[in-house]
């Protein structure tokens, strides 16, 4: 038996506390531990199909009043009417302990300009948290521009996060099934013990296909990777839209490095819709660490 066989599939509870803090910081922020799995089923199943196969989203006029409200107590001096509330997604992340999900919506608003009186249209992104009932943007207005962009704080965050178009996960030619999703929370539900979720137990059936996958992924793109150390189940993310349906999971592994006595971690996606592994950590000399990196405004 090689040292790549030797793999330790175990559910591991270390805290990886550079990993683990990074996502709970920046995903969780609106959310918690309380949250259940059974809500992100039943938000899920809302999102119906017409003939045609588009997502329509039931209507909430309360929703759509707390909307309008929000926008115009934030940028009350600036807009002149919010219309057109048009639902764009509705995104959920589950890790072993937190979860987080929310709703965006794109809305049209009238704004007037001081310098010839006439209304002008521009477009601003609500998120929409259905757990503690919150509505925020990360957007501000520019004056200079005379329109809506990302506040500093936002777009730096977003430099950091993965490229999931780079990586084959969102806008791909085949679309993840809503059906496939359901089943996904279904079956993390099933490892569930304690308000913690045992991967081992959610995936019994598809475990040694997923970290064979993983293991033989790594040993094939990392020249550097002498055997696969430990598999950790990081977190579970999914994205529905009228335009785009995508899932996947994220996997913190650890590995043995060729002549590197001090083990090194690499972050791992698995995507259930190819059954296709991939990563977009590289490895630096510098460093002595695998890193991903900042990408390109």
């Amino acid at each position: 038996m090689n040292k790549a066989s030797k793999i330790n599939f175990t559910s591991i509870r270390l805290v990886l506390s550079g990993f683990l803090c990074l996502i709970i910081c920046n995903t969780y922020s609106q959310e918690g531990e309380f949250i259940k799995i059974e809500n992100f089923i039943f938000n899920t199943e809302q999102l119906k199909k017409n003939e045609l196969g588009v997502i329509i989203p039931q209507l909430n006029r309360n929703l759509n009043d707390r909307v309008k409200f929000f926008i115009e107590e934030t940028f009350g001096s600036i807009i002149e009417e919010s219309k057109n509330i048009i639902w764009q997604s509705y995104k959920t992340t589950t890790n072993p302990i937190l979860k987080s999900h929310f709703m965006t919506f794109t809305v049209r608003v009238s704004i007037r300009n001081i310098m010839n009186q006439n209304i002008e249209h521009r477009y601003l992104e609500i998120d929409y948290y259905p757990t503690s009932g919150k509505l925020l943007t990360n957007y501000v207005w520019d004056s200079e521009k005379r329109n809506f962009r990302l506040n500093d704080k936002e777009s730096e965050r977003r430099l950091y996060l993965p490229n999931l178009s780079n990586l084959k996960i969102e806008n791909q030619p085949i679309k993840a099934a809503v059906d496939d999703i359901l089943l996904e929370y279904r079956e993390l539900i099933g490892g569930i013990n304690e308000n913690f979720i045992y991967f081992n137990l959610a995936k019994a059936d598809q475990l040694n296909t997923i970290n064979n996958k993983i293991s033989n992924y790594l040993l094939q793109n990392y020249s550097n990777v002498e055997f696969v150390m430990n598999i950790v189940f990081d977190s579970y993310h999914t994205f529905i839209s009228a335009y785009d349906k995508y899932h996947y999971y994220s996997f913190i592994v650890q590995v043995k490095l060729k002549g590197i006595t001090i083990p090194n971690f690499i972050e791992v996606f698995y995507i259930p819709t190819s059954e296709s592994v991939i990563s977009d950590f590289i490895w630096s000399k510098d460093k002595d660490s695998f890193y991903r990196p900042k990408q390109e405004n």
